[in-house]
């Protein structure tokens, strides 16, 4: 009984244990499709989300992509029209420093700037009063001539004005009604005088609108709106949704730039992922393999909008990769980021810079607590942007000028400070031959406001010592008169030689071959040169140029003469003549070259000592010498310089020490036939009886050439002023033979004298003579044609010369 019961039991717990394996495997089966739904679910919803949540960071990235943008294209817009502005008042600035600007020269200069940049309405000249005295374009802007900017209706107008004034740095204006009509910004640059002193401003108008519009049209991805303090300027719709925004500052104007996403950026970036889920949730079951492809399908979509975005940072990285200017992120006192021109202009590669380098590393040590001064300022947030210059130092240890305009940024979650920076050295360096050449005109003015008055003192000691050397019988007071005269050739030669260097000289320009003018003069040259030298000539065919003989002949004597003291133990000398021409192509290879033409070479080369290059950038400086005291003057070949200028021409130099020296002197060809004979034949003097009127300010001058004409048998008048002279005209025209006129006179110059003179029917001739005259006879110091002139000083047989060849030539004309 025992067995059997035991036997029963044991079956009974196997059972058991089988029927509960088979209950839970049932369940298991009959949950599976829940359990397979449940997890389905769970996971689809996860890809759900997580595609949802990525495609709104697309959507957002996008957004931000489309918000900079705005910001960038509307900052360059407006920086764009700043610079111009700013380059236009340099150029006005230089005009009237140099004592040529009124309303014609601000009118030319300023309309390219209008017709190059869209948006301006107007461009203005406001006075020292802040009185709107000129507008360009004047038609559409009639009514803002005579309107005074502190009276402006907008208080920030005057605000800004007030700023300029105060501060002598320009600014722009916030948003107003202009008085043209319309919204705009004005922008006011000071205009100011050598000594400091604002003489006025230039005043740019912006049609903000139409300048907005064309920045951003096209450009901009969902909607967006450009306003300020509230009020829309431009606007695509109203703000909805996720809007993003940031602001652009400029000086006083500061304009909120918002984006927000359309209905067609939201179609591409959300579209319709969140339907097709809930269906595929709902017939997971039956479509679960279509519900992957679909998911699928919807990887590969937004794998290609990921790629489109990331292609779009591509080119931003690229633009800024190829930049022009330099590009740099600044942090923890080193340079995080440069790009490749950042690196070209310093000569580093970005693995040297870039974590290795900071800001002190590159700039010059004495501009370094500026700039560190500066770096603190955007740093601690107390200037939000900053532009400015200073010196830095290269890799191979060049000193450069740079500028640079940078604005604070988080980057990293750190306070760093990016930035952009420009090589100014070559704009440094055309800006000082732009004050040298103001320095030279500047010298011109004062050589030719001595000269005149030096030149009539000169004349009169030339003059009286030339007449008592005529009439004294004792050798050694004729000695002591040649002296005299020996020192006042050599005050004349100093007059003479600051006028050409300033390209001051009058010439009297023909047409001539330069290979004849060196055969002309070769006799003489080779009297001023040792035995021990060997001159050599190698005169080509040329094309004539238009020149004035005399000049030509003082610059190949001066170049003669220094070959000359540069080979104090003898040599040779090599004068060539050639024709050149320059094309575009020869002009970019070499640099020296200043303009495409034809042109003819005077090339002068000599086997002295050489120059170092210190010696060569000053030879050109008037009154820097490498010869002892007493031997050079300083003025010969600034005197060259300044001869070849005038011409229109340009000189090379090349030297090496201890190889020699070459002057290649280039002067533009002329399609005028040359005249080989001298235009004055007359060279014996003769005594004559003709009538004279001598009109000359200058009381010792006129006594002395009265005189001197008087003892010749001339029967002379004098006066001493143009209105006398017109009114001895007026009284016996007929009576007259020649007039002998000063250019330079109180009242009335000589050549108002002689245009009365023609008026009232005299047709004698007539001979102008002055030390240095600005524009009276002659265009940019070429005299006119058919004018007869005599520069003082002169000498007693030049002048009696001279009068002779007019008389006999009949008239002046």
């Amino acid at each position: 009984m025992k067995e059997g019961s035991l036997h029963f039991g044991k079956e009974r717990g196997d059972g058991l244990k089988g029927h509960f394996k088979v209950r839970l495997l049932t369940l298991i089966k009959r949950s599976l499709p829940l359990f397979v739904l449940l997890f389905t679910s769970i996971l689809l919803s996860s890809l759900w989300y997580s595609g949802k949540k990525h495609e709104e960071q697309l959507l957002r990235r996008a957004l931000l992509t489309s918000l900079e943008t705005s910001k960038v294209r509307l900052s360059e817009a407006i920086r764009t029209r700043i610079f111009a502005m700013k380059s236009l008042t340099e150029h006005i600035q230089s005009h009237l420093r140099a004592g040529e600007f009124d309303r014609d020269l601000f009118y030319m200069v300023t309309a390219p700037v209008y017709k190059s940049f869209g948006g301006f309405r107007a461009i203005n000249w406001i006075d020292r009063r802040g009185v709107i005295t000129w507008v360009y374009p004047l038609q559409s802007n009639r009514g803002a001539v005579g309107k005074e900017i502190g009276k402006h209706p907008r208080k920030s107008v005057v605000e800004t004005f007030d700023q300029v004034r105060s501060s002598g740095a320009y600014s722009i204006t916030p948003v107003v009604d202009l008085f043209q009509g319309g919204p705009g910004v004005a922008t006011y640059f000071p205009v100011k005088n050598r000594d400091g002193s604002v003489e006025g401003y230039v005043n740019g108008v912006l049609r903000i609108i139409p300048l907005i519009e064309t920045a951003l049209a096209g450009k901009v991805e969902g909607n967006y709106r450009i306003s300020q303090g509230g009020i829309p300027l431009v606007s695509t719709g109203e703000p909805e949704g996720d809007v993003l925004e940031t602001e652009l500052s400029l000086k006083n104007l500061k304009l909120l730039i918002q984006v927000w996403p359309d209905n067609e950026l939201v179609a591409a970036y959300l579209g319709t992922h969140s339907i097709w889920v809930l269906f595929i949730l709902l017939l997971v079951s039956i479509v679960l393999s279509y519900a992957v492809l679909q998911l699928q399908r919807r990887y590969v979509d937004l794998k290609q909008k990921d790629k489109e975005l990331t292609e779009s940072e591509i080119k931003f990285r690229s633009l800024v990769e190829h930049s022009l200017v330099g590009i740099y992120i600044i942090q923890d006192g080193l340079f995080r980021y440069v790009n490749p021109r950042f690196c070209d202009i310093f000569g580093y590669s970005s693995v040297e810079i870039m974590d290795e380098k900071g800001p002190r590393d590159l700039t010059y040590p004495e501009d370094w607590p500026m700039v560190e001064k500066n770096l603190n300022l955007r740093l601690e947030g107390e200037a939000e942007s900053l532009d400015y210059t200073f010196r830095a130092v290269r890799a191979d240890g060049r000193v450069i000028h740079v500028e640079v305009y940078g604005v604070r940024l988080i980057y990293g979650g750190r306070p760093a400070v990016i930035g952009m920076l420009l090589d100014i050295t070559d704009r440094l360096n055309l800006e000082e031959q732009l004050r040298q050449s103001q320095r030279l005109e500047s010298l011109g003015l004062f050589a030719g406001g001595v000269a005149h008055d030096f030149n009539n003192i000169l004349t009169a000691i030339t003059g009286y010592a030339s007449l008592l050397g005529m009439k004294l019988k004792d050798r050694d007071l004729k000695d002591k008169i040649d002296q005299i005269l020996r020192a006042s050739d050599r005050a004349a030669t100093l007059t003479h030689g600051l006028l050409a260097f300033s390209r001051k000289q009058i010439l009297e320009p023909r047409s001539l071959f330069l290979r004849s003018v060196v055969g002309d003069f070769e006799k003489i040259l080779r009297r001023l040169i040792p035995e021990t030298i060997e001159l050599r000539t190698d005169l080509g065919e040329t094309m004539p140029v238009m020149a004035d003989k005399g000049q030509v002949e003082q610059v190949i004597m001066n170049l003669i003469t220094n070959a000359r003291d540069a080979m104090p133990e003898g040599g040779e000398i090599i004068i060539e003549t050639f024709d050149s021409v320059f094309d575009e192509e020869y002009l970019s290879a070499h640099p020296w070259i200043k303009r495409k033409g034809r042109f003819t070479c005077l090339s002068i080369s000599d086997t002295g000592e050489g120059m170092e290059d210190e010696v060569k950038s000053r030879v050109f400086e008037p009154f820097f010498t490498t010869k002892e005291v007493g031997k050079g003057t300083g003025l010969g070949l600034p005197t060259v310089y300044g001869i070849v200028k005038q011409h229109g021409g340009f000189i090379h130099l090349y030297s090496e020490k201890g190889r020699g020296t070459t002057f290649k002197i280039y002067l533009p060809v002329t399609e005028a036939e040359p005249c080989e004979t001298e235009r004055e034949t007359v060279s014996v003097l003769s005594d004559g009886t003709e009538r004279i009127l001598v009109a000359e300010d200058d009381e010792i001058v006129r006594s002395m050439a009265c005189e001197v004409l008087k003892e010749r048998g001339y029967e002379v008048t004098s006066v001493k002023d143009g209105v006398e002279a017109v009114e001895i005209i007026r009284e016996r025209k007929d009576q007259i033979d020649l007039l002998v006129l000063d250019v330079v006179m109180p009242l009335k110059g000589g050549r108002d004298v002689l245009e009365e003179a023609r008026g009232l029917g005299y047709s004698g001739g007539v001979l102008f003579i002055s030390g240095y005259t600005v524009n009276a006879i002659h265009k940019d110091f070429f005299l006119e044609e058919g004018l007869n002139f005599l520069t003082k000083p002169f000498d007693l047989q030049e002048f009696l010369r001279k009068v002779r060849y007019v008389l006999d030539s009949g008239s002046d004309e």
